[in-house]
């Protein structure tokens, strides 16, 4: 941040939303959230009372702060339109050359995983029809982000628990699967910045298209290069 003027209320503003991220409940006490900026309990509830002013938090008949439908709306917003990193993008068009397949970048957005961003091989016999933007969370890259996600909850994580617990401890997911008539393969890895799991990159192919020890290899290469790069941007 040096060489740049910054609104130090701003940014203290800024910390109290993203603290709300960091607990496995909605609703926090003033005195939860104080503890965990490391603030006084009357800083924290000024921050907090402009906020629910704003319409950016609720507070609730126990005196509790929650995340308001408006900062729902706003992220549902801001995952549907923000622009993937460039370092991502550039990644992910050296896998398309790599691998010569489909390669995907998606974001837990709800129940759903959503892809942001997907990029063609230019060879024809690539797999058909339109890729869906919004998969499960039961499909490889929503696994993943439900692996690698620290706020998911138990009762979300209960009924994949043995899968997630394998992909937490090789680092991706393979599924061979029917989509839409056709027989395909996938593998998924996360994308991690420090604890947050910023999304799922992926590669998709016709069944037996891709060799799969070979392509796995490749795509944890991609991970690891690409949270290096993104760990060395200023502000990471």
């Amino acid at each position: 941040m040096s060489g740049h003027t910054t609104l130090q209320s701003v940014e203290k503003t800024i910390r109290v939303l993203e603290e709300f991220m960091h607990f496995d409940r909605a609703a926090i006490a003033l005195s939860e959230i104080a503890e965990a900026l490391g603030w006084s309990r009357p800083a924290t509830h000024q921050y907090l009372t402009t906020l629910v002013h704003t319409g950016w938090l609720q507070q609730d008949s126990q005196r509790r702060y929650r995340l308001s439908i408006r900062a729902a709306a706003f992220g549902r917003f801001a995952t549907a339109h923000a622009g993937v990193p460039e370092a991502v993008s550039r990644r992910m068009r050296a896998l398309v050359e790599q691998l010569e397949e489909p390669i995907s970048f998606a974001v837990r957005n709800g129940e759903s995983a959503l892809i942001v961003e997907r990029i063609e091989p230019k060879r024809s016999l690539s797999v058909r029809r339109e890729a869906e933007r919004m998969l499960p969370l039961s499909s490889t890259s929503g696994q993943v982000l439900l692996a690698f996600d620290p706020h998911a909850s138990d009762a979300e994580r209960e009924p994949y628990l043995d899968e997630l617990t394998a992909i937490r401890e090789r680092g991706y997911s393979v599924h061979r699967a029917v989509w839409m008539g056709d027989a395909i393969e996938v593998i998924a890895v996360p994308l991690m910045q420090g604890d947050e799991c910023l999304g799922a990159l992926s590669v998709i192919a016709p069944e037996g298209r891709m060799v799969m020890e070979e392509s796995i290899t490749v795509m944890l290469e991609a991970r690891r290069a690409l949270e290096s790069e993104l760990a060395a941007e200023p502000g990471a």
